[in-house]
């Protein structure tokens, strides 16, 4: 038996279901706000920033020092034990976007680099210290302030091009069409993009039910360590198949 309470609260559920064209226009008035607000390329941005704000410091502080053995000279008849050195890069600086040319440095803009055939690059620079190590001798450290270690593209639109908090006016003198979102290089004058690709997550148990073979499953996981730029190791574990040798 219902109440009359439970036969009106039925009714008002029933008057509060979601047709599929409303639904629909609901689904994509959300989709249009998002794209609305962060455009259609805000991935290719986001991931661009990271790596220069975060992933190039991450290697940098991963990676090993560098260490070499200089060789003997025999200049005198003593006989002489030769110096190691180390090299170990530190804080990385990013600048805007340069051209050198003869009259000095000066900003390249996406434009110029277009009909000048030039990357739109900006250089990197890293701080290095240098370790001499001497038999008998305390350790000798020196360190180079901003070394020029070379250039990087640099993604339109993203926090370190030189368009990024410019206003539609800004754009249009500089020969920029405002409504250009960014998100590729400029690579000799030719606009470039990079092609997103999926792969497997890490950290990530994934059974496969594996047919014709001896295993009836197989267990794969690739382990990485979080927040680090090393390269991921596998580990697979195989259960036989029942009767297979």
């Amino acid at each position: 038996m219902y109440s009359s309470n439970d036969q009106s609260q039925n009714e008002n559920d029933d008057d509060g279901d979601i047709t599929t064209e409303l639904w629909q226009e609901a689904c994509w008035t959300v989709i249009s706000s998002y794209f609305d607000e962060k455009g259609l390329v805000r991935q290719q941005l986001d991931s661009f920033d990271e790596f220069i704000q975060m992933s190039v410091q991450r290697i940098v502080e991963d990676s090993r020092p560098i260490e070499f053995q200089a060789q003997a000279q025999y200049i005198t008849a003593l006989k002489e034990t030769p110096a190691k050195y180390t090299f170990k890069f530190e804080q990385i600086y990013l600048s805007k976007p340069i051209h050198r040319a003869d009259e000095g440095t000066v900003y390249l803009w996406p434009n110029e680099a277009r009909l000048r055939n030039l990357t739109y690059a900006a250089p990197l620079y890293v701080d290095v210290k240098r370790t001499t190590i001497k038999e008998n001798e305390p350790p000798i450290e020196k360190k180079f302030d901003k070394l020029h270690i070379g250039d990087i593209p640099i993604m339109l639109r993203s926090a370190y091009c030189l368009l990024s908090e410019m206003t539609d006016r800004d754009l249009t003198e500089l020969n920029e069409c405002p409504l250009d979102p960014g998100g590729y290089f400029i690579i000799n004058g030719s606009e470039k993009v990079l092609i997103a690709q999926e792969k497997m997550a890490t950290n990530t148990v994934y059974v496969f039910s594996m047919k014709d073979s001896k295993y009836a499953y197989k267990c794969e996981v690739r382990s990485v360590l979080e927040n680090s730029s090393r390269p991921t190791s596998t580990l697979w574990v195989n259960l036989m198949a029942k009767g297979a040798q």
